[in-house]
């Protein structure tokens, strides 16, 4: 399969400029899928959705004359929100493929866009493709998720500055071998927030080798790629499956084990979000509720009420499940990075100690009556109230349970 890689310079704000840059080289492309770079159009300028569709319907009138496919960078605007995302445009379709979900510092939010949600790998001629966006190149495990569920060829579109390009040609050589997978990076020219782009797009085998690369401002570069080159490097051994997640039970950790963890966490930079609850019969809402508020920070500490606490809160019937085995089905989620036991009826000594940089509880809870909100917001942190997306309790799922039981 044939596969252009366009790069040119794009200016903030000059769609028409940009647009011709870009049909230019993709009247020139020979290949059957065509990848521009980062917010190809646009460049750091968020257009109106009139303005979005228009330029979008240009690109995608070139796909229907034309036959190719295209990987182009674009704001997506849905929800109210903008996110930096990436469309598959193809003879008749127009699908979105990836989200950036890790925005540059100082640039993509204070433009306006949003926290992505997320990719998906997408066929076409036989391959597997996922998509990355420029600044997610430096998590690893972003790629490894594209990875495990397929993908064959890795599409890095971006805006890379000049300063840091060698940078950008060692960690795309490194997903390209520690995948072996094909990496196919594709960068802008020109300047942005007054920095100079770096270009050198950049094509990699499964094995690391340089297909080829775009050393002026602006250029074509087309590579072929098959099959076999894939299996060749994965002959000898697979690193695509990964490895096992982490045993729940270390993640269980008492006050005096967490707070070294903390610590070190906090010296890297890391934020910390904080809940807590009785979780005594893990439901939809709980789950959910969990994921909202890992997505807020860096890691997500869970205080859980120890069965003694809990017994006090709720009655005598309660709980239902052993604080430890309570605590082994929360450190099971994903989204959970530690389970603390707290023997108390508030969570107060906990935050104190561990001093959370973002605080949540449920959208029911008035903030003046969250434990813990004046002290974390005296520290400088933050109160979050997440809305409940499903309207589920412990109390309710016992009650339909015990309704149930013949008399």
């Amino acid at each position: 399969m044939k596969i252009s890689l366009l790069q040119y310079r794009i200016e903030a704000g000059d769609l028409e400029g940009n647009l011709k840059r870009f049909l230019a080289l993709a009247e020139a492309a020979e290949g059957e899928l065509l990848i521009a770079p980062e917010l190809s159009l646009t460049g750091y300028a968020i257009p109106d959705s009139e303005t979005s569709e228009r330029v979008l319907s240009e690109v995608a009138s070139f796909s229907q004359r034309t036959g190719k496919s295209l990987i182009l960078g674009h704001p997506i605007l849905k929800k109210g929100k903008v996110f930096n995302g990436a469309y598959l445009i193809r003879p008749g379709s127009l699908e979105v493929v990836a989200e950036k979900e890790k925005l540059f510092p100082g640039l993509d939010p204070e433009t306006g866009f949003s926290d992505g949600e997320g990719r998906r790998v997408f066929e076409l001629k036989d391959f597997s493709f996922g998509t990355i966006i420029c600044y997610e190149l430096r998590f690893p495990e972003i790629s490894r998720r594209l990875i495990a569920h397929g993908a064959e060829v890795l599409i890095v579109v971006s805006q890379w500055p000049e300063e840091r390009l060698s940078h950008y040609r060692t960690l795309l050589s490194a997903r390209a071998v520690e995948n072996q997978i094909y990496v196919l990076a594709t960068n802008a020219a020109g300047t942005i927030a007054g920095v100079k782009l770096g270009g050198g797009s950049l094509a990699l085998s499964p094995t690391g080798e340089i297909l080829g690369e775009v050393r002026d401002e602006e250029g074509l570069l087309t590579v072929e790629i098959e099959k076999k080159d894939l299996s060749l490097a994965r002959n000898l051994f697979n690193t695509s499956t990964g490895i096992a997640p982490e045993p729940p039970e270390r993640k269980v950790l008492s006050l005096s084990e967490l707070l070294p963890e903390v610590s070190r966490r906090r010296s890297l930079g890391h934020r910390m979000v904080f809940t807590n609850g009785c979780f005594d019969l893990l439901h939809a809402g709980h789950v959910s509720y969990l994921y909202e508020a890992r997505k807020l920070g860096d890691f997500l500490v869970v205080g859980l009420n120890s069965d003694e606490s809990l017994r006090r809160l709720k009655g005598p019937e309660r709980p239902i499940n052993p604080q430890e085995q309570r605590a082994l089905v929360l450190a099971s989620l994903a989204c959970v990075d530690y389970v603390v036991i707290f023997e108390e009826d508030t969570p107060k000594a906990l935050i104190e100690a561990l001093v959370p940089d973002i605080l949540v509880k449920g959208a029911d809870w008035p903030e003046d009556k969250i434990v813990g909100a004046a002290f974390v917001k005296s520290r400088g942190g933050r109160v979050v109230r997440l809305p409940f997306r499903y309207q589920v309790s412990t109390s309710a799922i016992v009650k339909k349970i015990r309704k149930s039981i013949p008399k």
